[in-house]
């Protein structure tokens, strides 16, 4: 099974691609999805953050639903790491990449986990309105 990895794109174009009027990470930070953009052979992203000492931040915005906290990451210290994943030189297991076969596999035993916590999640949910149901049933009958 082969798997087309996109190109990585250099962090200066990223962010010179940036929209007018919408918002973005802290000046000189990255977003996770610009990361992504940087590190296109990565889909372990913390752990690759963590091993190359890439600094963060933590922003948070508020909204209708409270207040919400992300994770950005350091442009320098991103490029850093993409310069160093070209040249395999980066603290990069091949669990954490897209392109090995130890990757993929951890990939898709990710994928059974949280789909199994989805499913779990869903049938609880199921069982709890049931429950409810039935409750309301029998009050409804005993009126």
């Amino acid at each position: 099974m082969t798997q087309d990895i996109p190109a990585p794109v250099p962090v200066a174009e990223l962010i010179a691609q940036r929209k007018k009027w919408h918002y973005y990470a802290l000046d000189g930070y990255l977003s996770y999805h610009e990361l992504l953009r940087a590190w296109p052979v990565v889909w372990e992203v913390e752990a690759v953050v963590e091993a190359n000492d890439v600094r963060t931040a933590t922003e948070s915005g508020t909204g209708t639903y409270g207040t919400r906290y992300w994770t950005v990451f350091h442009a320098g210290d991103a490029q850093r790491v993409a310069d160093a994943i070209a040249d395999g030189t980066a603290v990069l297991q091949p669990l954490w990449r897209r392109d090995t076969e130890e990757g993929r596999e951890e990939q898709r035993q990710r994928r059974k986990t949280l789909d199994r916590e989805v499913m779990r999640t869903q049938l609880v949910v199921t069982a709890i309105v049931l429950l409810l149901m039935v409750g309301l049933g029998v009050l409804i009958s005993l009126d």
